[in-house]
Order: structure tokens, then C-alpha cells, then sequence
């Protein structure tokens, strides 16, 4: 098969999982209004909620696109910072901003257009990266523009009262694939660093890769930081004292649907939904050996 045909291929398979994962959001977006609406008919008011998004790169040419999401975020919901300790009040639909790795590409295309719509944002960045392209990924042409990490210069004149930096480790490494001693240091160590090169506080943690254990949460809570966050669909600030939130990964190129949906929190189904597959995957493993054993 040619190269075209496979990115063909490609092209169609990544389309078809997106515009599954739209149509059963879809459907669930449907099935928790009808929920409320009848919750509502009896009385009940629906309880407030936050959804904490998160971005990683806003390239040049995507900028326009993300101005207009940051216009239907406004619409939608109301933007509030991810550190935030009060819960959503009954009937809020809230929304947290974030940014992993700390890409200069934010700082570039994204920032001024939070900062003239007044949107508070979280930058998770990776200390030993700064000024260089990701230490933990493969660089190539197409993606040097986007992928830089901001400076340790930039990093210090992000002087506005809506940006609140966090850790994303010292070298974004997977936490939980390494030893306690290495994986305690990432965490402890870059709050520290941030710490004495901002002059502020570092209260807020983000898992790189999304890979997290109950032994990582709690070596954060000894480290000191406030909040921890995953990379796992779920609503967040409907309970006092959350300390681990999950989020929902946005692009710029996501429909204005497919925003929509993940800004009111239509994609908390897909952890079940993986737990489920994994399940499935495990029991016809073990059906598979059982009829079909090797020789």
C-alpha cells in the first residue's frame, strides 16, 4: 500500500472514532438533559459544576480558531481559575482553562486572547525544558513553530493576575513507570524550582501523560501542592475539598459541537467506557487461551 493510502486509511480511522465519540456524546448529552429537566419538573434544582479543560499547543494559524472557542466558552459557561476552592453553586456550568507543557505557542496565540476576554487560565510547564523544544519528544520540522517551551524570561513576565503556573514534573516523564525515589523528586523538585524562580507559590500539579496512582496523589499532598489534575473526563468542584480533578483534551480544530459537548461535560463517559473495553478485551483473553491453548 502507498503512503497516501495509508494516511488515507488513517485519515478515515481517526474520523470515524471522532465522530463515534461525538455520537454517543450526543446521545448522553441528550439523556442528562431529559434527567434534569424531569429533576426539575419535581423540584429538584441541578446541582452546579465545573469542567476543567486542557490544551497543550495553539499554533499561529489556529488562533482565529480559538478565539472563537473562547467566545462560546463565554457563552456557555463561566470561566473560573483552576486553583478555585469554592464549589459551583446550584445551576452553575463552570469551567477551569489549562495548558500543559508550557509551549511558547500559548504565550503567543493564547494569552492575549484570555487576557482581552478577561479568562483566568493554569500553565502546567516542565522546568528542565524551558528555552528548548520538549526534552521528552521527537522534534520535527512540521511542529518546531508550536512545540517550543517558553523561556525561563518568558516565564517570569507572565505578570497578569489570570495566569497561575504549575508543575508538569521536572522532565514530563511517565510517573508511574519509574522508581519511588525518581518519581518523588520530579514531583517535589520542580515546585521547588518553580518556586525560587517565580518568587510565588506552586500549588498545582498535573500528571504528564495523564498516568497517575493513588502513590503519586498522595506523595503530591506530602509535597505540598493543593491540587492534582488527570487527563480523565469527569466534573469537578460539585464537593468541598477536591484534591484530584480530571480533564477533558481540547483542540483548536474541534467542532463547535464537539466543544460545546466537552464544555458541558458530555464526555464523562469515556473512562466507563474504557474500563469497559479492557474488560472485555481481558475475558476473551482468557476465553481465547482456554478453547484455543498453544500447542
Amino acid at each position: 500500500m502507498g503512503t497516501s493510502k495509508i494516511a488515507v486509511a488513517q485519515e478515515s480511522k481517526i474520523s470515524f472514532g471522532r465522530l463515534l465519540k461525538l455520537g454517543i456524546s450526543i446521545a448522553f448529552f441528550c439523556a442528562c438533559t431529559l434527567q434534569e429537566t424531569l429533576f426539575a419538573l419535581l423540584g429538584f434544582r441541578r446541582k452546579g459544576y465545573c469542567v476543567v479543560l486542557y490544551y497543550h499547543a495553539v499554533a499561529r494559524e489556529d488562533r482565529a480558531l480559538f478565539s472563537r472557542q473562547m467566545d462560546l466558552l463565554l457563552r456557555w459557561a463561566k470561566p473560573i481559575a483552576a486553583d478555585s476552592k469554592a464549589i459551583c453553586q446550584p445551576g452553575e456550568r463552570c469551567v477551569a482553562l489549562t495548558f500543559d507543557d508550557g509551549l511558547e505557542s500559548v504565550i503567543e496565540n493564547a494569552l492575549p486572547e484570555l487576557i482581552r476576554r478577561q479568562i483566568p487560565s493554569t500553565i502546567f510547564v516542565v522546568p528542565e525544558s524551558l528555552g528548548q523544544f520538549p526534552i521528552w519528544m521527537a522534534s520535527t520540522p512540521a511542529s518546531m513553530n508550536t512545540r517550543r517551551v517558553m523561556s525561563q524570561a518568558q516565564l517570569r513576565n507572565l505578570h497578569t493576575s489570570l495566569v497561575t503556573i504549575g508543575s508538569h514534573s521536572l522532565t514530563h516523564p511517565n510517573l508511574t513507570k519509574i522508581g519511588t525515589v525518581e518519581a518523588r523528586r520530579q514531583i517535589c523538585d520542580s515546585r521547588n524550582v518553580l518556586r525560587e524562580m517565580l518568587g510565588e507559590e506552586v500549588s498545582l500539579f498535573s500528571f504528564p501523560y495523564g498516568a497517575f496512582n493513588e502513590d503519586l496523589v498522595a506523595w503530591c499532598r506530602e509535597a505540598g501542592y493543593s491540587r492534582v489534575f488527570t487527563t480523565i473526563p469527569s466534573l469537578a468542584l460539585m464537593i468541598p475539598g477536591e484534591y484530584v480533578l480530571g480533564r477533558v483534551g481540547v483542540e483548536t480544530t474541534d467542532w463547535p459541537l464537539e466543544f460545546g459537548l466537552k464544555l458541558w461535560g458530555a464526555y464523562r463517559w469515556l473512562p466507563a467506557a474504557f474500563a469497559l473495553k479492557r474488560r472485555v478485551k481481558i475475558r476473551w483473553s482468557r476465553i481465547a487461551a482456554r478453547e484455543f491453548p498453544m500447542s
